[in-house]
């Protein structure tokens, strides 16, 4: 059998015969597979590496070895390579002029795709594992679509296997170049990718400065830095994350910085998706991949949580204000929408940091170390972003209590336009207000800075800030009354809005007041359908209204007096608590039922 030394001879013999210019290089076998090394030192600015165009694998040299006197090749892009190399492989062998490229060219892979089982289950979990077999998907519908067009008398079907494509299908991710390259634009009808000898044999090394030089005859390395002599001549594939890596090459970089978690956010399901589909167009935000690494998340991922959070009332009104022309503003939607976007970003991070299996045995091969070193980073990132988050919760949390003492709010536009209001979330943040919940300096406030240091922040927004039935408490008559009778939770929280409304002396007034303009959907009586998809809403309103009132003021006139809870108040309340929702995971507080807090952000 033929040393991989011998192959390796007659495939550099076979470039230089055909013009390739390689004097300072040398490429010989290694231990990780072979190689290209430097014979003496590289200078700055010094081509090493040339090979004319007619060594370059493209789609002419394809369909010219695929053709047959009666059938042209109804192939493009990546299936036309990989039947290009099935065929000079296992059929036309060493009567090809290729033969001398073909046969140094792997024949196995540490792709995902030629996992074992085992080497597999150290994916699961993780977003490689729907990656294998998306790609794995992807090939059958390619390899079926070969089959379908190329000749049996070029390609046995013997040899057309699934397994072969896949083994072609490896060849092109992990060597092909972009065809741009070659013709400085890029291939039609899916023809972009081109096979280079020699120059495809560089390994990988992020940041290597590397030049392409290509003219009418040539095309080949510059290099952009010095290389040592005898040391290894790499190139640089571009800013590829370790599931790239992994996927189409078949290996990770240890604490590669631009290895990222990919999450593709779905809202497919939510009633109002069409609409939120329009806001995030008009926001310039398209796809929902985003990719996020351990040094923050990506731009658009907290901008489109901001969307998918969004109420029937918060996408009202962004489509009302794009109607008169004006750009969505994502940044400007107040606390209550920074805290939901944030709480289910955290929700789906930890959802799929539980969903990693323990690694109870590593596979002693190669495929199964790369494996781990990718798992262990996908991890690492979910672990970080989730810290950060929590911090970001925490501080965002801490900035609704200050907001809270201070009369202000963030609520938008929309909403409120009177009263002292942040122009920007930011701006609060900036202002330590964590800070501000545990430092007090006078001797009076003692107490109460002793409070802050033990309580967390959001227990803390819980106890103070957040409009819950556990606050009824601070109103004894409410309290005392509701407890009489058999009312729904949301309801209650309707007719606590209304007595908020008309006690000055609970906390919450001002911040309800500032609400007294705000108008859901409901009750805008201009805009037919709006009211049209709303009436049965404020029929059903209007008939739980009936059903308490006079009721309850013949029997707590001083609770429920009949002035400050007409049937239009009431609907104006029950709109309140429809659109100013928010949920604080059990997590960020002492819940010891592990129940998430439910209630009204007003701020």
């Amino acid at each position: 059998m033929e040393s991989n030394k011998q192959r390796l001879d007659r495939f550099v013999a076979w470039l230089v015969d055909n013009g390739a210019e390689m004097s300072r290089i040398i490429v010989r076998e290694t231990e990780h597979g072979n190689g290209v090394y430097a014979r003496d030192e590289i200078g700055e600015g010094t081509q090493y590496a040339q090979i004319p165009m007619r060594l370059v694998v493209n789609a002419r040299v394809c369909r010219e070895a695929l053709r047959t006197d009666t059938q042209e090749v109804e192939l493009t892009g990546r299936p036309l390579l990989c039947a290009f190399l099935i065929q000079q492989r296992f059929v036309t062998s060493e009567s090809s002029f290729w033969h001398p490229y073909i046969s140094i060219l792997p024949h196995e892979f540490h792709t995902p795709l030629f996992f074992t089982s085992q080497e597999l289950d150290l994916l699961r979990g993780t977003p490689m594992e729907h990656a294998v077999e998306d790609r794995r998907q992807l090939l059958r519908k390619e390899h079926a679509a070969t089959l379908r067009g190329v000749s049996d008398v070029v390609i046995p079907r013997s040899e057309l296997t699934f397994e072969n494509y896949v083994w072609a299908a490896a060849v092109v991710s992990s060597r092909a170049f972009t065809e741009s390259l070659v013709s400085g634009t890029a291939g039609s009808d899916g023809e972009t990718s081109v096979l280079l000898p020699l120059l495809d044999m560089m390994n990988h090394r992020p940041l290597t400065r590397v030049s392409w030089i290509t003219n009418d005859a040539t095309i080949g390395f510059q290099a952009g830095a010095v290389i040592e002599a005898q040391s290894e001549v790499v190139n640089n594939y571009g800013a590829k994350s370790n599931e790239e890596l992994l996927l189409g090459y078949g290996f990770c970089i240890p604490g590669n910085p631009l290895s990222c978690y990919h999450i593709k956010l779905n809202y497919s399901r939510d009633p109002q998706a069409a609409d939120k589909q329009m806001i995030l167009e008009q926001a310039h935000i398209a796809s929902c991949d985003h990719y996020i690494r351990a040094d923050g998340l990506p731009r658009d991922l907290l901008p489109m949580l901001r969307v998918m959070v969004m109420t029937e009332t918060d996408v009202y009104y962004v489509k009302q204000a794009m109607a008169r022309g004006e750009e969505p503003k994502l940044g400007q939607l107040g606390l209550r929408i920074e805290l939901r976007a944030r709480f289910l970003l955290a929700f789906l991070l930890r959802k799929k940091l539980d969903a990693l299996p323990q690694i109870e045995c590593v596979p002693s091969t190669e495929n199964g170390r790369q494996a781990v070193l990718y798992r262990k980073e996908i991890e690492s990132i979910l672990r970080s972003t989730l810290s950060d988050l929590d911090k970001s919760e925490s501080r965002l949390l801490a900035c609704a209590s200050k907001l809270f003492a201070d009369d202000l709010h963030s609520l938008p536009r929309y909403v409120c336009d009177n009263g002292q209001q942040v122009e920007t979330i930011d701006e609060q943040l900036n202002t330590s207000a964590e800070d501000r919940l545990v430092a007090e300096s006078s001797d009076d406030q003692q107490s109460r800075s002793k409070k802050s240091r033990t309580v967390l922040p959001a227990q803390q927004f819980v106890d103070d800030v957040l409009v819950t039935e556990e606050l009824f408490a601070h109103d004894a008559d409410f309290l005392a009354a509701v407890e009489q009778v058999d009312i729904d939770e949301d309801v209650l929280l309707v007719l606590f809005i209304l007595r908020i409304r008309m006690c000055s002396a609970l906390p919450w007034h001002t911040a309800v007041q500032r609400l007294e303009s705000f108008k859901h959907p409901m009750l805008v009586y201009d805009d037919p359908d709006t009211a049209e998809a709303y009436g049965e809403m404020m029929m059903e309103m209007g008939e739980v209204h009936d059903s308490l009132f006079p009721l309850l003021t013949e029997h707590f006139p001083d609770v429920f007096p009949p002035e400050h809870f007409t049937p239009e108040l009431f609907l104006w309340a029950a709109g309140v608590t429809e659109s100013f929702r928010l949920e604080v995971p059990a997590r960020c507080v002492d819940a010891a039922d592990g129940c998430d807090v439910e209630g009204l952000l007003l701020l």
